[in-house]
This record gives C-alpha cells, structure tokens and sequence, in this order.
C-alpha cells in the first residue's frame, strides 16, 4: 500500500516538472515573452502540486492488493525507467503542448499572433503596450 501511493505521489510530481521548464526554455531559445514569472511558477507550484502529491500518499488501498504477489525489494524500484518515460515524455509534454497551445491562443486574441511573437521576450516594451481584446459580432 505505501509502496503503490508512493509510486503515484512521485509520478505526479515529476510529471509538472516539464511544463513549468518549456516556458523557460522557449524563453531562451526563441525569446518568447513568459507567460509566468518565476515567482509566480514557485507558488502555483508550491501551493497547488504539494496538496495532491501528499493526498496521494493517504490513498485507500486498491481492489486487487490482497492478489498481488509480495513485492521484492530487490527488482522491484521505486522509480522506474516506465515510469519516467510515461511522467515525463507522455503525460508532461502533452500538458507542456496544452500550456502553450493556450498561451498562443490567449495571446492570438489579443493582437499578439504567434509568429510575431519571436525575439521579442527580451525587448524592453514588451509588456509595457496597451493590450486591446478582438470581439466577433
């Protein structure tokens, strides 16, 4: 049982991790102005992902834990390479493409369309303009 909810407390946490980096890294790639500050990444991270990861800890047992075969210690790991390619390549980059798909979208209509967005993250106007929404109808 705590083996189980330690595994998804772990695979939770590490699967935010690639989201929260691809701002950044788009940042200083393309220099795409950041959706997020620093500070504010740290306290949604902080203040949302911890509750669920701890809750997790405290999950009921599964249907089938009384039919599994005892673990053993010495092939069974904790984190394993499944489990990082699922958080990471699988689940964090399809969240990553969501984040961004919206902040393109978001940014779209305002005035912003994506391809005028690159190199302009480092400017010193940006986010000092006027910001005017376009509404249909």
């Amino acid at each position: 049982l705590i083996f189980d909810n330690l595994k998804k407390s772990i695979a939770y946490t590490i699967q935010s991790n690639i989201p929260e980096i691809t701002p950044f890294l788009a940042f200083i790639l393309f220099a795409i102005p950041l959706p997020l500050t620093t500070f504010l990444i740290l306290a949604i991270d902080l203040g949302t992902d911890m509750i669920p990861a701890i809750s997790m800890a405290y999950e009921l047992p599964e249907a089938d834990i009384m039919m599994r075969p005892p673990r053993d210690s010495k092939t069974d790991r904790l984190v394993t390479k499944r489990m990082i390619n699922f958080s990471y390549c699988q689940i964090g980059l399809i969240q990553a493409m969501a984040g961004f798909f919206t902040y393109m979208v978001v940014l779209n209509d305002y005035g912003f369309p994506p391809p005028s967005l690159y190199f302009r993250g480092n400017s010193e106007a940006w986010g000092h303009q006027t910001f005017f929404c376009k509404f249909r109808g």
